[in-house]
């Protein structure tokens, strides 16, 4: 290539999640990290399609469900609360990842990015089952798309709202993304938890009230 021809511009990344803290976070250090991120702020079918409208060879799909923890005991759990977990952690990611595949370039990457609820949490069983799904989906994912070359990967985030959804664990959950969105990234099928170290403390499991 002759050093005076222009150097072409790299893969654009999407990006799917609600405006919150988070989202903000992890869009904010997808730009500083060189990412050319296109953003959408809903994962409404209808909007995606539009976003999609001549796009092709899509570097990384990165798509946000963080979760607040609905404080409901177990025996008030309906099963509406289920379908209404189900929809927003699962349903929702399976329609949106099945339409935006075909604009995925060979070497692209998905990245995931929910909540720690598949290491089990106090207060909504019905959304650490959702969290569940979505882990498996995700290793699941890995496997069956790998020989098309795209990898899967998922960043397990602290609750929204809780004590250790803080600027500093957002900050890590954001370089967590970044890393795996990256072209380079040749992991796949992982799970990474980063939720302040919410999860290993043996407080979770003495904790007998909401």
């Amino acid at each position: 290539m002759s050093p005076h021809s222009p150097t072409a511009a790299p893969s654009p990344l999407l990006l799917i999640g609600t405006p919150e803290p988070l989202t903000e976070v992890v869009h904010a250090r997808l730009s500083d990290d060189g990412h050319g991120v296109l953003r959408l702020d809903t994962c409404a079918p209808h909007a995606v399609a539009e976003r999609l409208l001549g796009l092709n060879g899509l570097a990384a799909l990165v798509l946000m469900t963080p979760t607040a923890l609905s404080h409901r005991r177990f025996e008030d759990i309906t099963d509406a609360d289920f379908e209404t977990a189900l929809e927003q952690q699962l349903f929702s990611v399976v329609r949106v990842v099945q339409q935006v595949l075909p604009h995925l370039s060979s070497g692209a990457q998905i990245v995931h990015v929910g909540s720690r609820g598949h290491l089990g949490a106090w207060g909504g069983v019905h959304q650490m089952a959702a969290s569940a799904a979505l882990a498996a989906m995700s290793r699941s994912m890995a496997l069956e798309l790998q020989a098309e070359g795209i990898s899967v990967n998922l960043v397990a985030a602290e609750f929204a709202h809780e004590r250790q959804d803080s600027p500093e664990n957002r900050g890590a959950v954001a370089h967590a993304v970044s890393l795996f969105a990256a072209p380079t990234n040749r992991i796949t099928g992982q799970h990474l938890v980063i939720d302040g170290l919410s999860s290993l403390r043996m407080s979770e499991a003495r904790r007998h009230r909401f």
